[in-house]
């Protein structure tokens, strides 16, 4: 998951809600800025990459690792920390039983940073079910060196990547990557709509990233997932499109496995 965020003045860089990370140099009002990168349509891509999708750190391991490699042609400043789940939280703010080191560092172009995740207890998470944190990797390009000429009025992006780590205690029951067998499904109604609701009967996270109604041998209608992240020995509900048929028989759903791969299956859903 890609991001940004963060609105600065001139050399600072300063805590901002919002989820776009933009470090304006001279003097741009707020509002004028936001308009004129909804109008720019900008994007930004990452030249500082993430190795792998999640990170899973096994209860009991004294430390899990993170390689971090920049693909871009200049150095790039990271900084990294670990939230709850609160994409708007500050680093500063977080409050989580981890630390991950170095914080901040220099990654050269075409070179690596390998970062280290310790779990340090305190606020300890339940012992009888996986739980989910979010590290994030800012990447903050350098700025443009005073020969080559700085224009009067410039932005620089920073951007940010944001991915699932997941604590799993020792001794938990079954396998993760056989969890999405162990899912539930049924047809319901909720709120005058009809549904497909999935039950996580397990201890770990499934994450559900494709949906789709089998309709004959062949035919087969998309349901919306959004995030389609299901908790352990939680529930959740995906509203049916319009073109959904009135009878469900079975669904093809694709999860996410703990080495990011897309695994799909056909499963049966009852009522």
């Amino acid at each position: 998951m890609v991001s940004a965020g963060r609105l600065a003045g001139p050399g600072h860089f300063l805590v901002c809600p919002s989820r776009f990370r933009v470090v304006a140099m001279q003097r741009f009002s707020l509002c004028l800025l936001s308009f004129a990168l909804l109008a720019a349509g900008v994007a930004a891509q990452a030249a500082v990459v993430i190795g792998g999708t999640r990170v899973i750190y096994p209860g009991g391991d004294r430390e899990v690792s993170v390689q971090l490699t920049n693909d871009g042609e200049n150095p790039a400043l990271v900084q990294v920390w670990i939230d709850a789940g609160d994409a708007d939280a500050a680093p500063e703010q977080s409050d989580v039983p981890f630390i991950v080191l170095p914080p901040i560092s220099r990654v050269e172009a075409g070179s690596g940073q390998v970062l280290r995740i310790s779990f340090t207890g305190g606020k300890t998470p339940p012992e009888d079910r996986e739980s989910v944190y979010w590290l994030n990797v800012l990447d903050i390009p350098p700025a443009p060196k005073a020969e080559e000429g700085i224009p009067q009025n410039f932005l620089q992006l920073a951007v940010r990547s944001r991915i699932k780590l997941f604590y799993r205690p020792k001794g938990l029951s079954g396998k993760a990557n056989d969890a999405p067998e162990k899912l539930q499904w049924y047809l319901s109604r909720s709120g005058g709509q009809a549904v497909l609701k999935a039950k996580n009967p397990t201890p770990y996270h499934v994450t559900v990233s494709r949906l789709e109604i089998l309709r004959g041998e062949s035919a087969l209608v998309p349901v919306p997932v959004d995030e389609g992240m299901i908790a352990p020995g939680g529930s959740l509900e995906f509203p049916l499109p319009a073109n959904a048929p009135a009878a469900i028989g079975q669904v093809r759903m694709t999860t996410i496995n703990d080495f990011g791969g897309r695994v799909a299956r056909d499963v049966p859903v009852g009522r």
